[in-house]
């Protein structure tokens, strides 16, 4: 009996805790902030590098997917890891003709995310990215040798920025609009003519808690 009643109070007792963290000290009401969320969430990507000296660049369409955790740290702030399979790239016009850079990364962001008093939530911080694979298509005027200077030339992981804002649908369902950016150069072969440049992409989509 006494074992039965000493089980009984730590269950109690970690019950009380739990259930603190599912309400706001200032309402007496439920508040599923608090909870600790595991998601998924998909992305279209709007993608496109920095443009330079006799060389410009435009958009390419690709994709982000992964899953992340939602770490409430406060009533206004939680910090959010993920894991996500991306592509990115760019097309670009040069003296030798134009190409489409296309890459497939694996970016592991980092984010604090700020919460406003209504659904609308901000995010902010640095992301790592490991390149998995990069591919060049070359129009036909492009030389063979010439071909070479645009090949991508810089490491296989970079370190990143990102900044965006979400909307909380429900509690199962959110919305979010972010920009991801190179903060170091994505190419060692710059020179006037083949500068270096910098990754960026708008990326459009939505978040599921399971």
């Amino acid at each position: 009996m006494k074992r039965l009643i000493i089980l009984a109070a730590i269950i109690l007792t970690s019950v009380s805790v739990k259930a603190q963290t599912y309400f706001n000290n200032a309402r007496a009401d439920y508040d599923s902030y608090f909870e600790t969320k595991f998601g998924v969430q998909l992305s279209g990507n709007l993608s496109s590098a920095s443009t330079g000296s006799n060389f410009t660049t435009s958009n390419i369409a690709g994709f982000t997917a992964g899953v992340n955790i939602d770490f409430p740290v406060n009533y206004t702030v939680s910090i959010v890891p993920a894991v996500l399979f991306t592509q990115k790239g760019f097309s670009a016009n040069t003296p030798s003709g134009s190409y489409t850079q296309r890459s497939q990364s694996i970016d592991v962001p980092v984010l604090a995310k700020f919460r406003s008093n209504g659904a609308i939530n901000f995010y902010l911080g640095p992301q790592v990215s490991y390149l998995i694979s990069n591919s060049s298509q070359f129009n036909q005027n492009f030389s063979s040798g010439d071909r070479s200077s645009y090949q991508y030339g810089g490491s296989n992981i970079r370190l990143q920025g990102v900044a965006g804002v979400g909307v909380d649908v429900s509690r199962t369902l959110s919305l979010h609009g972010r920009y991801a950016f190179d903060l170091n150069s994505t190419s060692q072969n710059g020179n006037p003519t083949t500068p270096t440049y910098r990754m960026q992409a708008w990326q459009f989509g939505f978040g599921v808690n399971i």
